[in-house]
């Protein structure tokens, strides 16, 4: 099941090659540490002069979207799917 969120979080982060490669390895979401485990997609949009940075995530449980606005440097959680 697909739950929309919308939620700004704290994302913990390596930025490789120069700033080209984003990857996101932790969040903190409703006072837990979610450990990703691997990144099963990325992608990019763009909304006016905004560049966003998407991600598909896991933890092993769940499958979760994030983005990361580069120009304002913020952390989003879109979305959860879950099995229930």
């Amino acid at each position: 099941m697909l739950t929309k969120i919308g939620e700004r979080i704290r994302v913990g982060v390596v930025f490789r090659e120069e700033g080209q490669k984003i990857e996101p390895r932790w969040f903190l979401w409703k006072g837990k540490r979610l450990t990703i485990q691997r990144v099963t997609y990325r992608w990019r949009e763009k909304t006016g002069k905004e560049l966003i940075h998407k991600f598909a995530v896991t933890d092993g449980s769940n499958l979760y979207e994030l983005s990361y606005l580069q120009e304002s440097l913020l952390w989003f959680l879109e979305a959860v799917e879950t099995d229930g």
